[in-house]
């Protein structure tokens, strides 16, 4: 399937609604036809069953086309040096929250070591000191990583790595909400003695106090602990 005639099905499924409410929430520049998510998945998987690779060497035009993009990347059948070689080269086109978390959501780690080349890609994304391929890194230890072995330096990285923008921000935050409820204490002892942004450490206590898998009486703990440590800030 070619990208113009990816175009005329996007066209087709349209939604002008839709397409007002996504372009409040997501900022891109560029073209929105307004396609719902599971329209974009079935484009996809019609994608995958033809010369995907092909698709992939055009330019994409359309915030719908990088999401169907991503999708390939992240779920055709290929190796695992393939899929990193194109996470590679595909990252530096995200350039809005939504690519990146249905990048990283559909990503297919791969078994044993190819898993371990992913923690290691996702640590040096980290390093760039770019918005976007630094929220991909954040996110990426979210979907993949919140276990026993990755943990405390998931845990260490979202409190530590500087900040270069809002969008990195919100994926620190959501990683390390996400940490929280998998690994209260320890998280929340990193949160409070060594998160170097205060702006981090507020969006993860609104968002823990916003999840339903964290009773109330640690939501106001959370609460009154983050005054005391702005009073002290």
């Amino acid at each position: 399937m070619r990208v113009g005639e990816i175009d005329r099905i996007l066209e087709e499924r349209s939604d002008p609604e839709y397409k007002e409410f996504n372009s409040r929430i997501v900022p891109y520049e560029g073209k929105m036809y307004g396609v719902r998510m599971p329209a974009l998945r079935s484009i996809a998987k019609d994608v995958i069953k033809g010369d995907w690779r092909l698709f992939l060497e055009e330019d994409t035009g359309s915030f719908e086309q990088s999401m169907i993009r991503a999708l390939v990347i992240a779920t055709a059948e290929m190796d695992a040096d393939e899929r990193l070689e194109r996470m590679a080269g595909f990252v530096p086109e995200i350039d809005n929250w939504a690519v990146c978390d249905t990048f990283c959501g559909a990503f297919r780690t791969g078994p044993g070591n190819a898993s371990e080349k992913l923690w290691h890609m996702c640590v040096e994304l980290l390093d760039t000191g770019e918005e976007f391929p630094m929220r991909v890194g954040a996110v990426m230890m979210l979907d993949h990583f919140l276990d026993d072995r990755h943990i405390d330096e998931v845990i260490r990285l979202m409190c530590t790595v500087r900040s270069p923008g809002y969008y990195y921000d919100m994926g620190a935050a959501w990683t390390l909400s996400c940490c929280y409820i998998s690994y209260p204490e320890k998280t929340e002892d990193a949160m409070f003695s060594i998160c170097a942004s205060n702006e981090i450490l507020r969006m993860t206590v609104r968002k823990i106090r916003d999840s339903f898998r964290v009773s109330a009486a640690d939501k106001e703990r959370l609460k009154e602990r983050f005054k005391g440590f702005k009073a002290r800030s």
